[in-house]
């Protein structure tokens, strides 16, 4: 390979790693603790699992119950039949009926107990392993989410294909090679290769297939051109019992045994497992029972079936033998036991996790790889600390999430019970920790300490998980396992063996080896970047020109900010207030449409606690704003600092808060947007203000 090509294929193996670096281990981190959904939600309920076989579950007192609360004729029906759990999913659709009043034209999701058929929404039931299995994909991100994630995992492959070409000829010789007392940046490098060649048939597949569901929007337009742009049938060819019919009227007959028609199902092919099932337009004439399963996957690597029943008669109006492959049906069923490891059992699962895992080492070493050839004394301050801000903000973040899941399990498990919407108490204790631990971290600025105490904290919490499941369930680890609860167990023996690994590391990682970094034998003072900043500048004068003053104060002058740092911060704060201000106006531009002039209650006279918000929220925007143009003492620095920290978490919240309960006010949205990064430049700033000499 030519020098040229070389330089090319390296370049761009660098540059999309690092854009994609910290994407990419949110998702394979997350990813790693999705492949055991199921398991934590039942660890995290810490009830008994009867462990019931889904064809001896009492479909019919289920429905029966259900259509005493939502009327479910005219309507058509999902269930997902899980694997374990004691719980089912059961979506109903919107009634087909023309004589259905509105509330049964709603859809409706939730889960259904098997034994008492009683039900909870989502929002109910949500658990911290639905959490992450959201977080691998993003979701929490409204709209865009996903196909974040899909073009990351796009990108994923440029760097896996770029990395094998660049690496290739480096491999075997780094895999006997390696060394950990050698260089630092050696041992980043060879530790780089080595793992990231052994997953990389794990990588590829997981890039793949990554791709495939999160930019399905796009894999599917050629299909769509094919279909001349009908979409209907397209959906039905490749997924048959999505076919939808048509209500011609309600039948006066009984409704037929779905347990009859699940057990009839069971019983036409040899370890056959129910998986779904399907009823369409209930209780019309033309209801139709469609019930699908598959084949043990020790027995059949692809082995879906389905039988579609008219329950009146008995007959079989269509199906599909688990034993007869079928390219349309059967190709994204492949995609998704290639990414979920639905084969192979546990074991399979274990080594998708320990895989995931490495995935996330080589992102961090490609990182820190990085990092260390980018801090040389050639380069200028700026570049340096350029460098330095991106290494404390990817580790910063990435690291912090072992411990930050961690506590987030000790968290669902001693509030288990306390919360009807489970979904926003996670969402908000595990995003305010995540962003606390990102932010002390990152200001902290030593990777070392990062990586040494997201271990430590990580080992400690880690052992805390099987004690607090324990206490506060009962399931100690050796009653799950006499009482043969393996899915609960297996949660507990997990993060043992995470903390084992974890406090391991902690145990290996020396300060000798942060002496090896290019940091440590090349420092950057911030306590004094206005005068290494200027000496510099002196010194790029003193070569180009000469000891010539006047080109020295003209270097160093281009070298400031354009807008001198007091100034900067003023005009921050107050745009801050009047940023505040201007959003609680845009909340009035809802008066002009829906809402009433006067809330509720209102005597005429504001309530003491908003004037107090207001004051707090703009007030005090404004006071530091005035204060900053008279005062630089040290301690007005840190409180300055401190309140913008508080000020941003507050702004960050309600910015969150405004996307998902007020989706519909663009605005207002874009307002609190807009707050917000001034709320990020700002800390930024006093962070830089609060580090450098009182110069202004």
């Amino acid at each position: 390979m030519s020098k040229r090509n070389y330089n090319v294929f390296f370049n761009t193996h660098t540059v999309s790693g690092i854009v994609i670096s910290v994407t990419l281990y949110i998702i394979f981190f997350a990813g790693a603790f999705a492949l055991f959904k199921d398991e934590i939600q039942l660890w995290e309920e810490g009830n008994t699992i009867s462990y019931t076989e889904r064809q001896d579950i009492n479909f019919d007192g289920i429905l029966s119950k259900l259509n005493k609360t939502h009327k479910l004729s005219g309507r058509d029906l999902q269930i997902n039949f899980k694997e374990k759990a004691d719980k089912i999913t059961v979506f109903i659709g919107a009634s087909k009926d023309s004589l259905a009043s509105e509330k049964e034209k709603e859809s409706k999701f939730f889960y259904v107990d098997i034994n008492s058929a009683e039900t909870e929404t989502y929002t109910e039931q949500y658990s911290l392993g639905e959490f992450l299995y959201r977080l691998h994909f993003f979701q929490q991100i409204p709209f865009i989410g996903i196909y974040l994630a899909g073009f990351v995992s796009f990108f994923f492959l440029f760097a896996i294909v770029t990395g094998v070409i660049v690496h290739w000829k480096k491999i075997i010789p780094n895999f006997f090679n390696f060394n950990p007392k050698i260089a630092l940046k050696r041992v980043w490098t060879d530790a780089h290769t080595v793992l990231g060649i052994i997953g990389l048939p794990f990588q590829f597949i997981f890039a793949v297939t990554g791709a495939y569901f999160c930019l399905s929007i796009l894999v599917l337009l050629p299909a769509n051109f094919l279909y001349e742009g009908n979409q209907t049938k397209l959906m039905e060819d490749l997924r048959p019992t999505l076919k939808s019919y048509e209500w011609t009227g309600k039948s006066n007959e009984k409704i037929p045994s779905f347990n009859f028609f699940a057990k009839q199902t069971t019983d036409k092919w040899h370890n056959f497992h129910l998986t779904h099932g399907v009823i369409k337009n209930y209780g019309g004439t033309n209801m139709k029972y469609i019930i699908q399963g598959e084949l043990n996957n020790k027995e059949r690597f692809i082995g879906t079936g389905y039988l579609t029943f008219n329950p009146y008669t008995g007959t079989v109006e269509s199906l599909k033998k688990p034993t007869k492959l079928s390219y349309i049906e059967d190709s994204q069923f492949v995609f998704g036991r290639l990414h979920f490891a639905n084969f192979g059992g546990v074991i399979m699962r274990v080594v998708y996790f320990i895989l995931a895992l490495i995935t996330c080492f080589v992102i961090i070493t490609g990182v820190l790889i990085w990092i260390e050839a980018r801090n040389k004394k050639s380069m200028t301050i700026g570049q340096r600390l350029y460098t330095a801000k991106v290494g404390h903000i990817y580790l910063s973040i990435c690291l912090s999430m072992l411990p930050v899941t961690a506590l987030a399990f000790l968290f669902v498990k001693f509030s288990n019970g306390y919360f009807n919407d489970k979904q926003t108490a996670i969402y908000w204790f595990y995003f305010i920790t995540w962003l606390v631990a990102i932010l002390f971290f990152r200001f902290k600025r030593d990777n070392y300490f990062t990586n040494k105490y997201s271990l430590l904290l990580g080992a400690i919490l880690g052992f805390l998980v099987p004690i607090a499941n324990g206490f506060v369930s009962g399931n100690w680890i050796w009653k799950t396992y006499t009482q043969h609860q393996f899915d609960i167990l297996f949660i507990d023996v997990l993060w043992i063996v995470i903390a084992l690994f974890s406090l391991l590391f902690y145990c290996k990682i020396k300060p000798k080896i942060k002496e090896q970094s290019a940091f440590s034998k090349n420092p950057i003072d911030y306590n004094n970047l206005s005068t290494l900043r200027a000496e510099e500048v002196k010194k790029l004068a003193e070569k180009q020109n000469g000891d010539n003053p006047l080109i020295y104060n003209s270097l160093q002058i281009e070298n400031k900010n354009h807008i001198p740092m007091r100034t900067k911060i003023t005009i921050l704060w107050i745009f801050l207030g009047i940023g505040w201000i201007v959003h609680h106006i845009y909340g009035l531009f809802n008066i002009y449409y829906n809402e009433t002039l006067v809330m509720d209650g209102a005597t005429g006279e504001a309530p003491l606690i908003h004037h107090i918000y207001r004051i707090v929220f703009e007030g005090f925007c404004l006071l530091f704003g005035l204060l900053t143009i008279e005062l630089s003492k040290k301690w007005f620095k840190w409180t300055s600092l401190i309140w913008a920290i508080i000020a941003g978490i507050y702004n960050l919240y309600h910015f969150v808060e405004a996307i998902i309960y007020e989706n519909g006010n663009i605005s207002e949205i874009f307002m609190l947007a807009l707050v917000l990064l001034a709320s990020i430049f700002l800390v930024i700033n006093l962070n830089k203000w609060k580090n450098e000499s009182n110069t202004y």
